[in-house]
């Protein structure tokens, strides 16, 4: 059920004048491609992952925010949904609106504008250029991801083909939207690799949304790493949506073949999604019931964190495609090191953090052995979980949402953007 946020607070880290705070020429307006449904209470309901994002944005930005959403009639498969009202909310929700002529009417003294790298926001690009706006655009997918996902969710071969020939057309509406931006913000090295011989000003960042203080502490780290060395079965683990792009029907598979290497394991897979069922079934039908445990969803920050500190010695990740999912940094800044597939989002974290090991995709058989090979090489397992944890110091959230407003700020037309970044 979704719970109902009236009121998040986001301090300024300098005090503006109410003066400033309302002012037009100052405003960031965010046009994010997450929709919002309508709630039970008469509220805006969206995932709390993107009213974090929001509200640190806030907390750095020199001027109001606003974030404009369009509405949907359908729900994401996200587990964190939540209910807010618009009227009682800071910073500050509007609903977009759906004519050209009216966005212009409401963006066109902002100081800058910030969308998603869609085919969608071309002609909001070419607005922006008429209108003397800046607009930076944030990416995550490349169009080998995306080809990725649709062979993972299109089994009709027609459609696939169609989906692709539509792909391809969007990633050049893509490339065109690019050229006329003030900038681009990279979620994962896979859209940093190919869009930044594109454009002058183009930043990568790891998203995720662990602040440094919920990083785990040395203390904690050595005390969970001595128990890791005394040899007891390894704790692995699964999280995310059991949708067919996590690659979730592997981990049955890759459970029955460590079991045939005679490795004492557990596997809990936590989330929820369409391929639950199904998963259970493969579960009984391996023969790894006694091993794999199907356990539903955490509360993030009051339970998914906490699990993975406590509990945790490796995370076993199967996407099948390199959505740069803040899974990674977050199950790292645990202390939790990651074995899984060689896309192209989780073999950037490898390269970047030093920590983590890549199996061929979709070959179950050489992730087991890599994992039996760690059970029994348990110093190399912990040294994995310090480097981890030293990328995701590097990657607090605070500090990757403070650098991405440092990087706004500069491709925005604040009146006072030169004084700002010399502080």
């Amino acid at each position: 059920m979704n719970h109902v946020v009236e009121f998040m607070p986001a301090p300024w880290q300098q005090p503006l004048s109410a003066e400033v705070q309302s002012d037009p020429s100052h405003e960031l307006i965010l046009l994010p491609s997450l929709r919002a449904a309508r709630g039970s209470h008469g509220g805006l309901i969206l995932t709390q992952k993107f009213i974090d994002g929001v509200n640190s944005y806030a907390q750095s930005w020199p001027g109001p925010v606003t974030t404009l959403v369009r509405l949907t009639d359908t729900m994401g498969t996200d587990m964190d949904h939540v209910e807010i009202m618009p009227e009682k909310f800071f910073p500050a929700f509007e609903l977009r609106p759906s004519r050209l002529d009216d966005l212009a009417s409401r963006i066109h003294r902002a100081a800058l504008v910030m969308a998603f790298l869609s085919p969608f926001e071309l002609e909001t690009a070419r607005l922006c250029r008429r209108l003397g706006v800046p607009i930076v655009f944030t990416s995550e997918y490349t169009l080998k991801t995306e080809m990725q996902i649709v062979d993972a969710e299109v089994s009709n071969p027609i459609r696939r083909w169609r989906r692709k020939l539509w792909l391809m057309q969007a990633e050049a509406k893509r490339r065109r939207a690019l050229a006329l931006s003030a900038g681009l913000q990279c979620s994962g090295s896979p859209t940093y690799e190919v869009y930044r011989h594109l454009h002058s000003n183009v930043m990568l960042f790891f998203d995720n949304r662990v602040s440094r203080s919920n990083v785990i502490d040395e203390d904690s780290l050595n005390i969970k790493l001595a128990a890791l060395r005394e040899g007891r079965p390894l704790r692995l683990v699964f999280g995310g949506r059991l949708i067919p792009m996590k690659g979730v029907l592997d981990l049955p598979r890759f459970a029955q073949a460590l079991k045939r290497l005679g490795i004492s394991f557990t596997l809990d897979i936590y989330g929820r999604g369409t391929l639950e069922e199904r998963l259970a079934r493969e579960i009984d039908r391996r023969g790894v019931s006694n091993e794999v445990r199907l356990m539903g969803v955490l509360d993030f920050k009051q339970q998914w964190i906490p699990l993975l500190k406590q509990s945790t010695d490796l995370f076993i990740c199967c996407h099948t495609q390199g959505d740069p999912s803040s899974t990674y940094p977050e199950v790292m800044s645990c202390g939790v090191p990651i074995a899984g597939y060689d896309n192209e989002a989780f073999k950037g974290i490898v390269q970047h953090s030093g920590s983590g090991w890549l199996s061929p995709m979709g070959n179950v058989e050489h992730l087991a052995q890599q994992v039996a090979r760690l059970s029994r090489d348990r110093e190399e397992l912990a040294t994995a979980a310090r480097r981890g944890r030293e990328f995701a110091l590097r990657h607090a959230f605070e500090d990757t949402f403070a650098a991405r407003v440092r990087h706004m700020m500069a491709a925005s037309r604040l009146p006072m953007v030169s004084k700002a970044l010399q502080v």
